[in-house]
């Protein structure tokens, strides 16, 4: 059962939004190639000083003062949109790259197909480019169980922002308030604070029980194997 007990009532909830990454997917992302080459990136263009950015720092965070740093010294919008696809295809291309050794985190499949025979809608929000999330769900057999996707691709902030969460719940057919989000980093958390939905954390990242129920979860799980297990009892079904 939970490690925490949940303070909330699932019998209500109609969708379920979750993170990719070591929510559902074993992540195969080297985060630190992505950051690095971005910075490999800024220290390549001019009306910048790469030395201000560290692969230690967030890449949402990294990227985000880039921007503020080009719209203050006066670059066109036009420069900036250039730089920021370039960004994109950089981190798109290292998503791609061992995209192949993709697998489910033991019991997704399972939590996803327990979730829709109680017609509950699952939508999957993630910084991850289409590309990569098309490939990673079709690789572990989990295309047919998802209703919406909202990618980094997008015309809206990428979380922690809230906007996305909220588009996809508009894209699901839902209110904020009929969902949940489910993941295992504090990005996903305070995008779930931001958007007023409640937080379920699962321990499958770098998180520890402690750190996830002190940020604010309403129920933490050792992984998404074990949210099944607790889901068949909540919602009474086989």
């Amino acid at each position: 059962m939970p490690i925490r007990p949940p303070s909330i009532d699932i019998s209500g909830v109609r969708g379920v939004v979750f993170d990719l990454d070591d929510t559902l997917i074993v992540s195969t992302v080297d985060y630190a190639r992505f950051k690095r080459l971005i910075i490999d990136r800024i220290a390549a263009t001019e009306g910048d000083d790469p030395s201000r950015y560290s692969p230690s720092e967030g890449i949402v965070s990294l990227i985000g003062r880039y921007r503020e740093t080009m719209k203050g010294r006066g670059e066109s919008t036009e420069r900036i949109a250039a730089e920021l696809a370039e960004f994109d295809r950089i981190m798109d291309g290292v998503e791609l790259e061992r995209i192949e050794e993709t697998k489910e985190i033991p019991g997704a499949r399972e939590l996803l197909t327990h979730l829709k025979a109680h017609e509950i809608k699952i939508g999957i929000l993630t910084r991850g480019c289409e590309e990569y999330v098309s490939a990673a769900l079709a690789m572990t057999d989990m295309t047919g169980l998802v209703d919406a996707v909202e990618c980094r691709n997008s015309s809206v902030p990428p979380k922690p922002s809230p906007e996305p969460y909220w588009r996809l719940v508009g894209r699901l057919g839902l209110r904020p308030e009929e969902t949940v989000f489910v993941g295992d980093h504090t990005i996903d958390l305070v995008c779930a604070k931001q958007a007023g939905v409640p937080f379920v954390g699962v321990m499958t990242g770098n998180l520890s029980e402690e750190e996830l129920m002190e940020a604010g979860s309403v129920a933490v799980f050792e992984s998404v194997a074990q949210m099944a297990a607790w889901t068949k009892l909540a919602l009474k079904g086989p």
